[in-house]
């Protein structure tokens, strides 16, 4: 009878781990929902570290880019600038035996400036991000896109005319995930500015582009709470 006290306390102790595990496990355990189609029992020490995330995607990145001489070096453009970013995870499949295991659509702003020739620049860009199957903690990704950006370059720089230009990019990159929902981003991108045609002439310039920021990946708690809330039904219906 001395004994009861301490296996409750057990048991409090037990049920205290339970409900504090549950939400770091909740989305694990909604994608978890049904059988993989190889009958594979797959639990969540097997699962990807990285999986444990919501849908939306948050960024901040640094970037510098210079002009290089495809087709012609006239002025040597240099540009600095902030991309904050904002994104959501379109499809993702961790065990799907293609090379891609995620697609992304991220929406980049561009803020910066040219210290030589000179002028500022700010604008935005649409990218299509394909991830790759992670290496450890290090998950490897492609991604392509373009915008309009305003630039007051143009008045230093005869490779571009006009103040409305568009900035096409593309290239490789390394998430180096420190925890499951936030990760270290090294990238480099291929970039051509120009207007489109917009004015003439309109030669453009080529440079490469390389950043470094970081990325989180977050859950919205109402789909956490609806995970949590689905976890809890099935594990008191389990007999």
């Amino acid at each position: 009878m001395k004994r009861l006290p301490l296996v409750r306390l057990l048991a409090a102790l037990g049920i205290v781990w339970v409900v504090t595990a549950v939400p770091c496990h909740a989305q694990g355990t909604s994608n978890d929902s049904s059988a993989p189609a190889d009958g594979v029992n797959r639990s969540y020490a097997s699962e990807p570290f990285w999986m444990e995330h919501g849908r939306l995607t948050f960024g901040f990145q640094m970037s510098f880019g210079l002009e290089n001489n495809i087709p012609h070096d006239i002025s040597h453009i240099n540009m600095i600038f902030a991309e904050p970013q904002i994104g959501i995870i379109a499809w993702d499949s961790p065990y799907s035996r293609l090379p891609v295991r995620r697609f992304e659509l991220i929406s980049e702003g561009i803020l910066g400036a040219s210290s030589h020739p000179g002028g500022r620049l700010f604008g935005t860009a649409l990218l299509l991000r394909f991830g790759f199957k992670p290496i450890g903690r290090v998950v490897p990704y492609f991604d392509a896109g373009s915008g309009p950006v305003h630039t007051t370059i143009d008045e230093h720089a005869p490779e571009l005319t006009g103040h409305t230009q568009f900035l096409s990019q593309g290239g490789a990159g390394l998430q180096y995930f420190l925890k499951p929902q936030c990760a270290l981003v090294f990238e480099y991108h291929y970039f051509h500015m120009s207007n489109a045609g917009l004015q003439a002439p309109n030669p453009g310039f080529n440079g490469n582009m390389v950043t470094i920021g970081f990325r989180w990946l977050r859950t919205p708690r109402l789909l956490a709470f609806r995970s949590l809330h689905r976890g809890r039904r099935r594990s008191t219906s389990t007999p």
